[in-house]
């Protein structure tokens, strides 16, 4: 291949994983926002109750109901847990393959930190592979007795 395309080449791919870990930034900045935004709105949904017994027939109604399921959800769904970890372990093995392959004697440094997330996006895929095999072995109606799967 011809060095002046095989530079450029490289030059587009450190770009576009740069960018691509700007939107990853991004991506986490906006989830961490959400996440205050929510929990400050249940702190003001509980903070409305002035007694337990206003809370426990809000928890009776259909909408409280509703509003515990939702919660419980997010908590104890292990599959959404397995898919984050399979998402930035292929991401994190990509990026680093990718900022390794650009390690050169004066730019060691990519290299390192090329290596560094390559292998720590092979752990998350080996911790969600570990954690399938967990959930399959422990039957989802052991994790949560209201299933019957």
């Amino acid at each position: 291949m011809n060095p002046m395309v095989q530079g450029q080449l490289k030059e587009w791919v450190l770009m576009l994983a740069a960018l691509s870990l700007c939107g990853w930034f991004a991506y986490l900045t906006a989830a961490t926002i959400r996440r205050i935004q929510k929990n400050g709105m249940q702190k003001a949904l509980l903070d409305k109750f002035s007694s337990a017994h206003d809370f426990a027939e809000f928890m009776q109604s259909p909408a409280g109901q509703k509003y515990v399921m939702t919660f419980a959800d997010a908590v104890t769904r292990p599959v959404d847990s397995i898919m984050n970890s399979v998402k930035i372990g292929i991401v994190m093995v990509f990026s680093g393959a990718a900022l390794a392959s650009f390690g050169t004697q004066q730019r060691w440094i990519l290299e390192a930190v090329g290596t560094i997330a390559a292998v720590t996006g092979v752990g998350f895929l080996i911790s969600a592979v570990v954690s399938y095999i967990l959930f399959r072995i422990l039957k989802p109606s052991e994790i949560r007795p209201d299933r019957k799967d």
